[in-house]
């Protein structure tokens, strides 16, 4: 069984990628969905938060995940101290995870499986990317964010450029038709060459 990361930058579509392989009925962890788990339940990682963003890093117990972003991504030292609490929490899920697939392969969401030097980890990323433009419509309408608060975000992330170098696959997602042609083709693909 192979395990492929799957990364791109904010508002690239990676969610979407995830879902049409979902569909095809390839095993998906997403990371993000694994942390914001961890950060609201796990008392451990809750502590260690407030200890890094105080008290009203939750409201009413619930995460404050605007003052969160608001703070990390203006912060690159909180950003990482922030990644240091979380990502090990989603790397042990993961792992528990991956020990109960049984598929030719695997995809994990890793928004920054290059910039954490982790994709040795995996037996290939597979990157997602759209226009910059696009991608910063995209998160406005989604997080309803100014656009310099989604280019405060993006300034914490590798360019397309910079990953595409590394990257064994490439999704354009602009257009949905297209990306879903893109991930039907990677899937029979990856389904034909399981070595």
């Amino acid at each position: 069984m192979k395990h492929y990361a799957l990364t791109g930058g904010i508002g690239s579509g990676k969610s979407t990628v995830l879902g049409l392989l979902k569909k095809m009925d390839v095993p998906t962890f997403s990371a993000d969905d694994s942390a914001k788990h961890a950060m609201q339940h796990d008392p451990e990682i809750k502590k260690k938060i407030k200890s890094l963003f105080g008290d009203l890093a939750y409201k009413n117990g619930i995460l404050d995940r605007s003052l969160i972003a608001e703070q990390v991504f203006n912060n690159k030292s909180k950003l990482e101290a922030l990644n240091s609490i979380v990502h090990p929490a989603a790397t042990a899920a993961y792992a528990k995870w991956q020990a109960l697939q049984n598929a030719t392969y695997t995809v994990y969401e890793f928004p920054i499986v290059f910039e954490l030097n982790a994709q040795d980890r995996f037996d290939g990323v597979i990157l997602v990317t759209a226009p910059e433009k696009e991608r910063i419509k995209r998160v406005i309408n989604r997080d309803h964010i100014s656009e310099d608060a989604v280019s405060a975000r993006m300034l914490n992330q590798w360019t397309d450029e910079q990953k595409m170098v590394l990257a064994d696959f490439v999704i354009e997602n602009i257009e949905l038709s297209n990306t879903a042609s893109q991930v039907k083709a990677l899937h029979e693909n990856l389904l034909k060459n399981p070595n």
